[in-house]
């Protein structure tokens, strides 16, 4: 599974300088708000821009997190992922950007244009409440909050939401404060990132492994995800990968239960020409 980072975009702080109505999002449609949402470019990467008209007096707006925007059908919807409260003017019409995230690992991201004007929807509450536990809580969340938003879109389990050590206590107190019949894994978590050139050194109990990838491509091309074993096979886990000219940063995740101890190689390889574009030793230790 190839998994790629969402640009976060920052949020524009409201003024609560005089007390002024507040509404949902999802219900301001209700009552006959427009809008219309896209992907755009901007310094920092891709950024969720909505845009929404008031057609009645001014209010404050608010975008709550696990707001989920439905785009293409083959393409993942934008899941809000952070609360904003932002002021529309009456009778104004005004462009927001949203931190979001992927709503399906299984889906295709979106490209710079894509539209997401098919629909509004809330995914779930406890969703959202640990979305903002996240926020608040946690010290890196980014990672977290798209694992977490495919554990209720995906039906992934809690155990693949990725922390660092320092937040795994918080993240295990969350889960279990906010998720109905929570039964904590008998692994805190099961991601680990490799810490050191020669790769990580896992445990049995390490379902996944999980590397940040950085590589820049001279041009457009095709790429494979492949796993070498310690027996010298090969595994094409992840293939037909298009990528476009230019730098690209994200992550390469392996799933390794079930599988011998022994030294594997992570790689991203051209297809048309096998040659190896990124590659990453692992060393998956068995137990003891």
């Amino acid at each position: 599974m190839l998994i790629f980072l969402l640009a976060i975009a920052a949020a524009p702080s409201p003024d609560f300088s005089a007390p002024q109505a507040q509404l949902d999002f999802i219900d301001a449609l209700d009552r006959g708000w427009r809008y219309s949402a896209v992907l755009e470019d901007s310094e920092s990467g891709e950024s969720f821009v909505v845009t929404v008209t008031n057609p009645g007096s001014g209010t404050y707006l608010l975008f709550d997190a696990g707001t989920a925007f439905a785009g293409p059908d083959d393409i993942q919807p934008a899941v809000v992922t952070e609360d904003l409260l932002v002021f529309i003017p009456a009778g104004a019409t005004k462009q927001v950007a949203l931190t979001h995230a992927c709503g399906s690992a299984y889906a295709d991201s979106g490209m710079p244009g894509t539209r997401y004007e098919e629909g509004v929807g809330t995914i779930s509450k406890e969703l959202a409440h640990i979305l903002d536990r996240f926020h608040e809580e946690l010290s890196e969340p980014d990672i977290a909050v798209q694992d977490l938003v495919w554990v209720y879109t995906d039906a992934h389990d809690v155990a693949s939401i990725y922390v660092k050590e320092a937040d795994q206590a918080a993240l295990m107190r969350i889960l279990d404060e906010e998720v109905k019949d929570f039964e904590a894994p008998g692994y805190a978590i099961q991601y680990k990132e490799p810490e050191s050139e020669e790769g990580a050194r896992f445990t049995g109990e390490a379902m996944e492994a999980r590397c940040e990838v950085h590589v820049n491509l001279p041009s457009a091309m095709s790429c494979k995800v492949v796993l070498l074993q310690p027996d010298g096979g090969r595994l094409d886990m992840m293939s037909g990968v298009e990528m476009s000219t230019g730098r690209h940063e994200f992550f390469l995740t392996i799933g390794l239960e079930g599988y011998p101890p022994g030294d594997y190689t992570l790689q991203l390889e051209g297809e048309r020409f096998g040659q190896t574009l990124f590659s990453r030793d692992i060393r998956l230790q068995g137990r003891g």
